[in-house]
């Protein structure tokens, strides 16, 4: 009778998950992702693990079907890192290894025309390797395959991921990276110190700021690898700076 109750927490997630498939159907990822978050806080709740790591990995998988390797893969990895922690080793490398798998959903054609480091790379998921290998590109170059890589749902333009919150946190000091690109040097010392501090806690703007003061102004290599947050602060610098 508890899996009918409306007010067991099992069966509020369930159904939220049942209306989030809808809205994913109609492409209104927005709204069901809100559903996907709130129905795994409730399996969380009722101690259904399981629940939480396969609710979330559909939610990646279902992503990736629609071309949105971008969007799906911390889906997928963070469903990846709840079976391994319920014990489920199988099913985490499964989750994992489609989290890394980006090849698969790359046009065959488009994918062979990639010089051989950034091929390589992407089959093997391998991001650090990847930029290593676009920065060693031309610009031209690397501009073009950035451009085929956002329209392949492999890497995500910056206005689909908002991070409001840790804008209005760092926006002075986003204001004075602005400053140091547009050639004020008196506060650079002071900036590097900060970005130095960030990237001991997480934060991963550092690379994409040097890569601004060079002159760099395209998103793609910009935001490449970046989460939401992080992609939410290189977007307002840039936006600073238009």
């Amino acid at each position: 009778m508890a899996k009918n109750n409306p007010t067991n927490p099992k069966a509020q997630a369930d159904a939220l998950v049942a209306r989030g498939r809808t809205l994913i159907d109609k492409n209104r990822l927005p709204e069901a992702t809100d559903l996907l978050n709130q129905a795994v806080k409730l399996y969380w709740a009722a101690g259904d693990f399981y629940n939480a790591a396969a609710q979330t990995g559909n939610y990646g998988w279902a992503l990736r079907r629609k071309g949105r390797a971008d969007l799906a893969r911390p889906y997928l990895e963070q469903a990846a890192t709840i079976f391994a922690d319920i014990g489920l080793t199988e099913f985490a490398e499964r989750h994992r290894a489609a989290a890394n798998d980006v090849a698969s959903v790359l046009d065959p054609a488009f994918l062979r025309s990639l010089p051989p480091a950034v091929r390589g790379a992407l089959e093997r998921g391998d991001g650090a390797a990847l930029q290593v290998a676009l920065d060693a590109l031309p610009d031209a170059e690397q501009h073009l395959i950035y451009e085929r890589l956002t329209a392949s749902g492999v890497i995500s333009d910056a206005g689909e991921a908002q991070a409001d919150t840790a804008v209005q946190q760092f926006e002075p000091l986003l204001q004075a990276i602005a400053a140091v690109a547009r050639g004020d040097e008196s506060e650079r010392a002071d900036v590097e110190t900060a970005l130095e501090d960030l990237e001991r806690k997480g934060w991963h703007v550092r690379r994409p700021v040097q890569k601004i003061w060079q002159g760099e102004r395209h998103p793609g290599p910009l935001l490449y690898g970046l989460d939401p947050s992080d992609t939410a602060l290189v977007q307002r610098i840039l936006d600073i700076l238009d």
